[in-house]
């Protein structure tokens, strides 16, 4: 009997797993359309970082980190605040979850997508500035 739940609990386990691991394939196939999935086009820091410039960076992005408890980007010119970078993008992700009936990203998905940054509903951008608005293109 023992046997016959365990493999029972398994079986479920493993058609949920199934589930958010495909889900998350069609949210990362969404967020492609996001602003930040273009910013390794951008030029390379190390062709415009001059030495001499190292410690004011270091110190931008200590301070950067210190303020909002996330990292800086490097935008392909200087360093910005992790939610300013992101902000399009975190609308890009809002709006998928929408389109894909995501109400728990942080259960649903898995990976990096399932981390609270990412969840337009989260602290993080609750208390940051207000987002802006916008929507998917339609395909």
């Amino acid at each position: 009997m023992a046997l016959i739940v365990l493999l029972l609990a398994s079986a479920a386990g493993q058609q949920a797993w199934s589930r958010q691991t495909q889900l998350t394939a069609r949210f990362e196939q969404c967020m492609d359309q996001a602003p930040f999935k273009q910013s390794l086009k951008t030029a390379q820091p190390e062709h415009q970082l001059q030495p001499e410039d190292l410690q004011r960076h270091f110190d931008q992005f200590n301070e950067m980190f210190e303020t909002t408890g996330l990292p800086p980007v490097w935008d392909g010119h200087q360093l910005v605040a992790w939610t300013t970078f992101h902000r399009v993008s975190i609308q890009v992700a809002k709006a998928c979850h929408q389109q894909l009936n995501i109400q728990r990203p942080q259960r649903q998905l898995r990976g990096t997508y399932a981390k609270s940054v990412w969840d337009p509903d989260s602290a993080v951008w609750r208390d940051s500035e207000s987002l802006p608005t916008t929507s998917l293109p339609s395909n």
